[in-house]
């Protein structure tokens, strides 16, 4: 059976939206009074367009925290915002001088952010902080993990840092406000099964851009399954993130879901096997939901069977990120790396680095590669 695996972001679609609301998420938790509440002048309630842009411009330091994440490896939008909200918490908290602060896991929630912020709405962050932390950290997603909890110790002299470790308490509230801020507050309740914190947020899901001409995106995958090519996705966005765009712009009826693997799966799949997080890419565990089906009693094996999984088949990634590359490394696939993520055609050197297979500007160029 051969097959192509697409990643979704720098592939089909534009990240950029994502970033903005990585962004958005990361001020809210800075600067809202419903968390740390340090000093703003930008009302979130009446966002304009120079007000998200001026937002992402200062929380990710003209994108470079963005592309040093990428560069480490890290690929989902809810991890890169919780290493900077994590980072500028941390010096905060360093800046209070103060033994106050319980960081463990247990006791915390959004009521603690609120109780902390009577002591550390004084001090003002530093742009570069989350820069100076990833110009220390190691590549790979567990890795900037364990580097994050030993960074925290060190810069506060404390034995337990355990809400900054993946799928803690305060991961899940950023994770949440994240969904909040992309889906609106309306399709957040209705897909989350939550009650949203504020009532403003309209979402951003349907203001995706496509990175290549609809009607040429439609044909070439009309014409890859023609020439036997099963087709699946692996992506760091949430299902619903994923299907509907998909569906809104009219790519959806091309893909089986039984083989769309997404961050929803990886994170259900690290709640009932939390000894194996993380799964999120680098991890290759979504690529082979892709590959063998959505089926949570194949999770185990997806999880324990990944080395060199893909060798010996006809089995493609089309990614834009070092994340993809070294999960088309780890399973034995062969990588096309496209050009128009984040970095664009200045990810054509980090890729070839990393001996990508194939590199291409766009995806409609993959039918050169693949359509003989």
């Amino acid at each position: 059976m051969k097959q192509i695996l697409f990643d979704v972001d720098g592939v089909f679609l534009s990240e950029e939206r994502c970033f903005d609301v990585s962004a958005l998420t990361v001020y809210e938790m800075l600067y809202s009074d419903q968390f740390l509440n340090l000093q703003s002048t930008i009302d979130l309630t009446h966002l304009s367009e120079n007000d998200i842009r001026k937002i992402r411009k200062d929380v990710f330091l003209d994108d470079k925290i963005l592309n040093q994440l990428k560069s480490l490896g890290l690929n989902s939008n809810w991890d890169m915002l919780f290493i900077v909200i994590s980072t500028h918490l941390i010096d905060l908290l360093k800046k209070a001088n103060t033994s106050k602060f319980d960081l463990s896991n247990q006791n915390f929630s959004i009521e603690t952010l609120k109780g902390w912020s009577i002591e550390l709405s004084n001090y003002n962050i530093e742009l570069e902080t989350p820069l100076e932390f990833l110009s220390q950290a190691t590549s790979g997603k567990e890795n900037i993990y364990s580097d994050l909890i030993e960074f925290a110790k060190s810069q506060l002299n404390i034995e337990d840092a355990s809400i900054f470790e993946l799928k803690s308490r305060f991961w899940d509230i950023a994770q949440e406000l994240y969904q909040e801020w992309y889906l609106g507050f309306e399709l957040y309740e209705e897909v989350e099964k939550k009650s949203a914190k504020t009532d403003f947020k309209k979402g951003y899901i349907k203001e995706e851009v496509v990175l290549a001409d609809i009607t040429k995106v439609n044909e070439l995958l009309t014409d890859l399954k023609n020439n036997g090519f099963q087709i699946g996705i692996a992506t760091g966005r949430p299902r619903t993130e994923t299907l509907v765009p998909f569906e809104t712009i009219g790519w959806l009826t091309q893909f089986d879901e039984y083989h769309i693997g997404t961050a929803s799966e990886v994170l259900n799949a690290e709640t009932t096997y939390p000894e194996h997080k993380p799964l999120g890419k680098p991890n290759p565990f979504s690529y082979l939901i892709a590959h063998g089906g959505n089926s949570d009693e194949n999770y185990l094996t997806y999880i324990n069977n990944q080395e060199e999984a893909f060798k010996d088949k006809e089995i493609y990634i089309v990614g834009d990120s070092l994340a993809d590359l070294l999960s088309a490394k780890k399973t034995g696939a062969t990588f096309i790396g496209t050009l128009t993520g984040l970095k664009g055609q200045a990810a054509r050197a980090e890729l070839e680095e990393n001996d990508a297979d194939y590199i291409v500007d766009n995806v409609l160029d993959i039918r050169n590669i693949l359509i003989k």
